[in-house]
């Protein structure tokens, strides 16, 4: 029974800081929750070692002798409450539940977020004193009339949907007003994030109250702070700092070490649910950015993938934010194929996997040409498998409420990303020299692969490359507004687009050209999107149409045929005469006209036939 139990608030017995009930308020009077599964009596510690308790109040025998805290669930026994329509509107005028915003995505695999709201939603604020943040960022705020809760609007709305690891919405603000102290070092990120969303908001001086949190020499050694650095550092690496963005995220990681969030008993000892799966949250995020990071820079690993985690799973979005399960474990996760009915995990697990199998791909760069193939290839079943054990209520990023799945869309598009990390390098989809100059999508090292033995599978990857790309971008083209995506997936974009260029410069013709030049548009229209809110994202658009310029100026191929067999699928095949050679190394100049430009002389170290050896003026595309 202990698997389907839901732990929801704890008893009056305990103490948590989102619980505003009498302490001795007796159980039979707390409003009776709606349907559940029927369990017998008995604390939440108990549950989940499966042993039996006393039942007794307010602490059990067992949790005595055992020294552990113990508290209640919920009894979620009874019929429905017939006066809930009542009470939550009670609650609403009340400021303690914020009506759903018609205008922002508010939707979960589960059902509707109950707390999320809109920056108009009505809230009971806490009390403007100094305690809820620096002093200096509060008195900054004050005099520019900024509004702080609207900012914390912001960042729930926009950025915590893709990026789910801080307290719900509700329990923060709570939390806020009870604790304002706890929050005081992470407050202030998510003021800074937020401004980022709001185009009347100066960012740079809450930017400037965050950065200098980072000097402080006594931060509190908690999780809040581990919070903080992990925000601070996606943000940073999203503006463009990108080694100062690294270097933020490892402190992160050294803390959450240090604190042992990786173990499991680091969650299970806090007395509250919700906080708990804040904590679980947390480290999986870490988890999950360290891969992201790593996989822009091309590092041949991730520093949390050679660490021995056994943190419980997260849970469901609708969960996290309601009654919170039993917490899964990986163990549960691996057994799943085994299982006579495969159990459907949180989109958190999926994404966690395939996090997992991407940290043992990274190596594919530094791997001896001899042994490539078949490591491209184990890596390709890897990834297909992943895909292929999904349950069908998991293998679209459109969840049964017809809502996007920001952690299902995060996994399927890393799925693409990886699949073309792994194959282009084998495929006919050469790397420009211009792509030298992208920030996040340099070419591989060159591992000359002898020519015949890319011949045998080069339509292959070819073919799988194309696929992943278009499969990425398309993603995007979702009915869902694009900066509510995160925005660590921007470098994957530029991965995309980047194999489509290749595509439509070396072997595309006719219709597939212009098809394949569309998605080449989407792509860049979402760096565009992105580019309104993150700074890198304004660099990747500057270089991918740099680069695309290089690519449409040049005559198109199906003029010049190698006589290569043509892949399946339709695809034509044109092979260059002579294979791009390595380009000089020359600065780049950021302050260029990005309109009509010369490219003569710009590949000098570039034969006739290798890109065609550009001449003359080139327009823009």
């Amino acid at each position: 029974m202990s698997m389907f139990f839901d732990f929801g608030s704890p008893a009056p017995s305990s103490t948590t800081s989102f619980d505003s009930g009498s302490a001795g308020q007796s159980r039979s009077q707390e409003p009776v929750q709606r349907g559940g599964v029927r369990v017998s009596l008995a604390c939440v510690p108990c549950r989940s070692r499966h042993v039996k308790c006393g039942a007794e109040t307010p602490s059990c025998s067992r949790c005595l002798q055992d020294d552990k805290p113990c508290f209640y669930a919920k009894s979620r026994r009874g019929m429905r409450d017939k006066n809930a329509p009542q009470k939550r509107a009670s609650m609403r005028e009340t400021g303690r539940e914020s009506p759903r915003s018609s205008s922002v995505y508010s939707g979960g695999p589960c059902g509707i977020y109950s707390h999320a709201g809109s920056s108009n939603a009505s809230y009971s604020r806490p009390p403007s004193d100094g305690s809820l943040s620096p002093p200096s960022s509060t008195s900054r705020l004050s005099n520019k009339g900024t509004n702080t809760a609207r900012l914390l609007d912001l960042y729930y709305n926009f950025f915590h949907k893709a990026h789910p690891y801080l307290l719900p919405q509700y329990h923060f603000r709570n939390r806020l007003h009870s604790d304002p102290e706890s929050l005081k070092h992470l407050l202030p990120v998510m003021q800074y994030i937020g401004s980022l969303y709001a185009s009347e908001v100066s960012s740079t001086e809450l930017h400037a109250a965050v950065m200098s949190q980072l000097d402080i020499p006594n931060l509190p050694p908690n999780g809040f702070t581990v919070q903080m650095l992990l925000l601070t550092a996606i943000a940073v690496h999203c503006d463009g700092e990108l080694e100062n963005g690294r270097a933020i995220l490892d402190r992160a990681i050294y803390l959450a070490l240090d604190l042992r969030m990786q173990s499991r008993a680091f969650a299970t000892m806090e007395r509250d649910p919700v906080l708990a799966e804040s904590w679980r949250r947390t480290f999986w995020g870490l988890y999950i950015s360290d891969a992201y990071f790593a996989t822009t820079r091309r590092a041949p690993m991730f520093a949390l993938h050679s660490i021995e985690a056994d943190v419980e799973i997260p849970c469901e979005e609708c969960d996290y934010d309601g009654m919170i399960p039993r917490p899964k474990t990986l163990e549960e996760y691996e057994s799943r194929d085994f299982e006579d009915e495969t159990p459907v995990f949180s989109s958190f697990a999926y994404l966690i996997d395939l996090v997992r199998i991407c940290g043992s791909l990274l190596t594919l760069d530094t791997m001896p040409a001899e042994y490539l193939e078949s490591a491209v290839a184990n890596a390709d079943a890897m990834l297909v498998n992943w895909k292929l054990h999904l349950p069908k209520e998991k293998q679209s990023v459109i969840d049964k409420n017809e809502e996007i799945d920001e952690i299902l869309f995060q996994a399927h598009n890393f799925l693409q990303i990886l699949l073309i990390h792994i194959h282009r390098p084998l495929s006919r989809l050469y790397h420009s020299p211009m792509e030298k100059i992208s920030h996040c999508a340099p070419p591989p090292p060159d591992h000359d692969i002898a020519s015949q033995e890319k011949d045998k599978t080069y339509w292959l990857h070819t073919k799988k490359t194309l696929e992943a790309a278009e499969a990425a971008v398309n993603l995007y083209a979702l009915p869902c507004s694009i900066i509510n995506h995160t925005p660590l997936g921007i470098c994957g974009i530029v991965l995309s687009t980047l194999a489509n260029l290749s595509a439509c410069a070396y072997f595309l013709t006719g219709s597939e050209w212009y098809r394949t030049r569309d998605r080449i548009r989407l792509g860049l229209g979402c760096l565009k999107t992105f580019s309104e809110v993150w700074e890198v994202s304004r660099w990747n658009e500057k270089e991918t149409k740099k680069i695309a310029r290089t690519v449409f100026a040049m005559p198109r191929p199906g003029m010049e045929r190698a006589g290569a067999l043509a892949p399946p699928g339709g695809l034509k095949i044109w092979e260059p005469q002579v294979q791009v050679q390595e380009m000089t190394n020359m600065p780049i100049d950021w302050s260029m006209n990005m309109g009509p430009m010369s490219y003569e002389g710009l590949f000098n170290g570039v034969e006739q036939g290798g890109w065609y050896g550009i001449e003359g003026a080139v327009s823009s595309a």
